[in-house]
């Protein structure tokens, strides 16, 4: 038998397996093709509105990030996360899981802590590194601990990892979502520079993360979602719900002996009937130029851009996955599963099989092309059965390839389709280098698997216990960096975003606003606006407490709050000229009330002429001035106060329990047990 008559029968093989598994696969990503393009089957859950999550009454959230060796970041992260986030301070709390024996990680969390109260370092019992799963169990543990020393509940816990640009808008979304689900999925899109030739091999390993997370995130949890089959978690912006926690009692949450404790999580989860509730949501926003686009709330995150970086970290995906989570009983044996569950099990489980067959093929590819070249016999003869198999083989390539691109359009935009899937024709570079580190991942993978197997068996017959695996079961972790301050810039949200997110003007009228706003004399895009009469100056004032993250005082409420007492203390002339409103003093600052006009300088001078530090909170200006006139009526005291005074709850939560028994049309009581706030 010549080489010839090898690669034929090799050939055939290969063709029949291909197409196989490329129909498979065909008939998933056509469904999901689209349904992503006509939106038919989509959740009412995806088209949120702004005004809706902004109504919502505020619970008591937890976020946590387990961290091992990440004082590089980890600083930068938490302030970035704390200073964009759109949510109430009083609310949230950042628990960030830590080593005894990681001194600088501890330290640049407990500098941040120290500017950010709700910033806590939870030193683990163990030294590093464990598994992630194991840190995030004990913080679950410590954060029990924490609610019964506040008097406080919280509604839901929030995973991230230590390298995510968090969503501005995603707590707002949890908390919105999560009294109706017991599990949330937010998309993760992998960063990515702006796609050009010069840097084109300089991300490429990066780039292909982008590729697979545009399509398995924009399209296919989207269709596992609605077909009711299994939607895994991703390791990071995901949410649990504090009914899924108290359900597990006193054990742990995520499984430590798994290298992805949080796919196990998600897919224990899902055999009890428990679903993953996946969040694909957008809402618009302002970028360059003045220039609207819809933005996804997504978690953006810096991937490995190292071949070797990233065959490490997918031969721990693969491993966890196919050869520690999911197994053929799954398929075939899971009771009261749906068979679109076990259907998804399978081709979860089956990634390990089919990216072993790219690189085959590629081989095939070059030994048919190198045969025409040579003039020897078609591989294939014209109108075999083979013939006509190979051809709707690459028709199917050429489909997948089409599905691809609507999602790299759908994030990242045209450039990366051209990049992506075009860069070459038929052979796209990053599509081949992507299968060649899936390739290395899964022979990583099965060494893993046979070298514990081997090693634990010893250890059985030699210890007679029955899960050593557990045991060896290490973090491995990919080394972190964050973005640079530029970066960051273009996930901040800024006035023209809030505006017209929260329906107070249109995107034609600020792209106006930004052209015709007298600028020479210093004037605003929102002084304009209330200028022209397309907004009040308290529709101003609603959106620069979400741009800047300062608590909003109505009017009805302030009558309410005892400021009386704290304003005395000051000079009514010098208030009224700076318009500035004392209204209590939290933990040696003072809280006062500043309205749109209120000039930064004079709020600066405020503070060395009385020696004060100050935090901020906008009232409108004619508030101000019925305040600071004495006309500003009182209709009963705010029962919270009481608890504030004692010191069992902060100012803000007073204002938001509040704002919110009112807007709910029910007692101070009720509201703080919707929030979480016992007091």
């Amino acid at each position: 038998m010549n080489i010839e008559e090898v690669f034929k029968i090799f050939g055939c093989a290969m063709i029949v397996i291909y197409l196989i598994f490329g129909l498979d696969d065909l008939i998933w990503y056509l469904f999901a093709f689209v349904s992503a393009v006509f939106h038919r089957n989509r959740s009412k859950d995806d088209y949120l509105d702004f005004n809706t999550l902004r109504n919502t009454a505020p619970k008591m959230l937890a976020v946590t990030i387990a961290a091992w060796h990440e004082a590089n970041v980890i600083g930068d992260v938490i302030t970035n996360f704390l200073n964009t986030t759109d949510y109430p301070k009083s609310m949230y709390h950042l628990f960030v899981g830590v080593y005894p024996n990681d001194p600088e990680t501890i330290a640049a969390v407990e500098e941040t802590g120290r500017i950010f109260p709700n910033v806590h370092a939870v030193i683990n019992s163990m030294e590093g590194p464990t598994t992630k799963a194991q840190n995030i169990n004990h913080v679950i543990t410590e954060i029990k601990k924490f609610e019964k020393e506040n008097n406080i509940h919280f509604s839901a816990l929030t995973v991230h990892d230590s390298e995510d640009a968090i969503h501005t808008y995603e707590l707002l979304t949890t908390n919105y979502l999560i009294d109706d689900h017991d599990a949330l999925q937010f998309p993760v899109f992998p960063i990515l520079e702006m796609p050009r030739f010069r840097n084109f091999f300089k991300q490429l390993t990066t780039a292909t993360y982008a590729d697979e997370f545009a399509e398995n995130h924009f399209m296919t949890l989207v269709q596992r979602r609605d077909m009711g089959a299994f939607v895994p978690c991703a390791g990071t912006g995901f949410a649990i719900s504090r009914r899924v926690i108290d359900k597990f009692g006193d054990e742990p949450i995520l499984p430590e002996e798994s290298l992805t404790e949080d796919y196990l999580l998600s897919l224990n989860l899902y055999k009890k009937g428990i679903a993953l509730h996946y969040v694909l949501n957008k809402l618009p926003r302002v970028i360059k130029n003045g220039r609207i686009k819809m933005d996804f709330i997504t978690t953006r995150s810096l991937f490995p851009s190292t071949f070797r970086a990233a065959v490490r970290q997918k031969t721990r995906w693969t491993y966890g996955i196919t050869m520690q989570s999911v197994g053929m009983k799954d398929v075939f044996s899971s009771e009261k599963i749906s068979f679109a569950g076990r259907y998804s099990f399978y081709k979860d489980l089956k990634s390990k099989f089919l990216n072993l067959l790219p690189l085959l093929g590629y081989i095939l590819s070059i030994y048919i092309i190198a045969a025409a070249i040579l003039g020897l016999d078609p591989f294939f003869e014209p109108g075999s059965v083979f013939y006509y198999m190979s051809v709707a083989v690459f028709v199917i390539t050429c489909l997948r390839q089409l599905t691809r691109a609507y999602a790299l359009y759908s994030v990242y935009g045209l450039r990366s389709v051209f990049f992506g899937c075009l860069l070459p024709p038929l052979f796209p570079i990053r599509l081949i280098y992507g299968n060649l580190i899936n390739f290395c991942a899964v022979i990583g993978a099965m060494k893993i698997k046979f070298g514990l197997y081997n090693e634990n068996k010893q250890k059985v017959k030699k210890e007679k216990q029955k899960d050593r695996e557990k045991a060896k079961v290490k973090w491995s972790k990919t080394d972190h960096s964050f973005l640079s301050r530029d970066q960051l810039r273009q996930y901040r949200r800024m006035l023209g975003d809030v505006l017209i997110v929260q329906g107070f003007i249109t995107a034609k009228q600020f792209q106006d606003a930004l052209e015709n706003a007298d600028k020479e004399h210093g004037e605003q895009v929102g002084a304009y606006l209330i200028r022209q009469g397309l907004i009040t100056e308290e529709q101003m004032i609603r959106s620069l407490s979400h741009v800047k993250h300062i608590q909003f005082i109505p009017g009805e409420l302030l009558q309410r709050l005892d400021y009386t007492e704290t304003a005395e203390h000051f000079d009514k002339d010098m208030l009224k000229k700076k318009r500035i409103l004392p209204l209590t003093e939290e933990n040696g600052l003072l809280i006062i009330g500043i309205c749109n006009s209120t000039a930064e300088e004079d709020i600066r001078d405020f503070e060395k002429e009385n020696h004060v530090r100050i935090k901020k909170m906008y009232i409108t200006e004619e508030c101000m001035q019925r305040s600071l006139d004495d006309e500003e009526g009182s209709s009963g005291l705010l029962e919270s106060l009481r608890l504030y005074h004692s010191g069992q709850i902060s100012y803000e939560q007073v204002v938001l329990i509040g704002k919110f028994a009112v807007l709910y049309s029910v007692s101070e009581y009720k509201m703080r047990s919707i929030m979480g706030i016992w007091g």
